[in-house]
């Protein structure tokens, strides 16, 4: 008596191909990134030297020079950085 092994070639589920893969991870990150928080100055100035390595009125004053209430952390990052860089006139 021989046995007869079926394979339901059509039930398996595709392999995703590593390009899928790593657009699906790329767009996840974007929207976890479009969703990040927002604080207010006084938070992110709180966090100044941990945050940013600076001192809190750094922070304060970079932002109220931007015109920001209230920002993410990357925001705040790059606005600060970007004060920091001014040459004193």
């Amino acid at each position: 008596m021989s046995k007869e092994i079926s394979k339901d070639v059509e039930t398996r589920e595709p392999v995703k191909s590593r390009t899928e893969a790593t657009r699906e991870q790329a767009l996840k990150k974007e929207q976890k990134g479009s969703q990040e928080s927002k604080y207010p100055i006084n938070e992110l100035a709180a966090n100044a030297k941990k945050v940013f390595g600076t001192r809190k009125e750094c922070v304060v004053a970079a932002l109220r020079a931007a015109g920001v209430l209230e920002c993410t952390v990357a925001e705040a990052s790059a606005i600060v950085k970007k004060f920091l860089a001014k040459e004193v006139e």
